[in-house]
């Protein structure tokens, strides 16, 4: 380990309350075309769909795919035609159609490595926004005492020799009393990040709180749930 880090774990058990209803919320009534960066197993996309959306589900990892097709055949076969799912890089994919959602859940912004990327990341959820159309995404923070020494004060700064909070995920799913394990390897970013990549990325934050049931963002929140709009032409200038 370099000098000034530590190791901490961070579980992360199941969607987090509220997670389905407030993604769901940000659809108009026809359910209209949702991409939603970093499927994963599927789980969200599948509430959506059986919601009436039609979903896009992308993820770069073969495994998370292949996991997002079994639920998927889990549905009824009038709804697994709403959801279509392909692997492709979430910082440089570029589709023709546009959406009225882009999501990306349960930390699928953490999937990438430095700042560069998640503005790309941005910048691809802003590609594909539609008119009016939201980009949603929450991430989990990590505790200032976990990236600073204790001697030094958080709110003043310091410049690590390098990332220094990098969490693995474990999930597991489980099957007749089996279950198998899948580790990720996760890289969170402090709010000020978040802000800055929006910022970059030609993105506006519409709400930022600390969890799904709205409550506001503030200091030493564990999470961020975000809701953002492309900016304007003239916001841009």
């Amino acid at each position: 380990m370099a000098r000034g880090e530590r190791r901490r774990s961070l579980t992360v058990v199941g969607g987090a309350r509220g997670e389905v209803a407030r993604y769901a919320s940000l659809l108009p009534e026809s359910g209209g075309p949702v991409l939603v960066l970093g499927v994963a197993e599927g789980r969200l996309a599948e509430a959506l769909v059986r919601r009436g959306a039609l979903v896009t589900g992308v993820d770069p990892s073969p495994r998370m795919l292949a996991r997002a097709e079994e639920t998927r055949a889990t549905l009824p076969p009038e709804v697994q035609g709403r959801l279509q799912l392909m692997r492709a890089d979430l910082r440089s994919l570029r589709l023709s159609q546009r959406f009225v959602a882009v999501f990306a859940p349960r930390d699928a912004v953490a999937l990438v490595a430095t700042r560069p990327d998640l503005e790309a990341l941005f910048v691809t959820a802003r590609e594909h926004l539609g008119p009016g159309g939201s980009f949603a995404f929450d991430l989990s923070l990590p505790p200032p005492r976990w990236l600073f020494p204790e001697d030094v004060d958080p709110h003043e700064g310091v410049q690590p020799e390098r990332a220094v909070f990098t969490p693995h995920l474990h999930s597991r799913r489980t099957r007749q009393g089996h279950g198998d394990i899948h580790r990720l390897l996760l890289r969170h970013f402090t709010a000020g990040e978040v802000d800055h990549a929006l910022a970059a990325a030609g993105l506006e934050p519409l709400t930022r709180d600390r969890d799904f049931e709205g409550r506001p963002w503030e200091p030493g929140s564990d999470r961020i749930v975000v809701v953002a709009q492309a900016r304007t032409t003239a916001q841009r200038s």
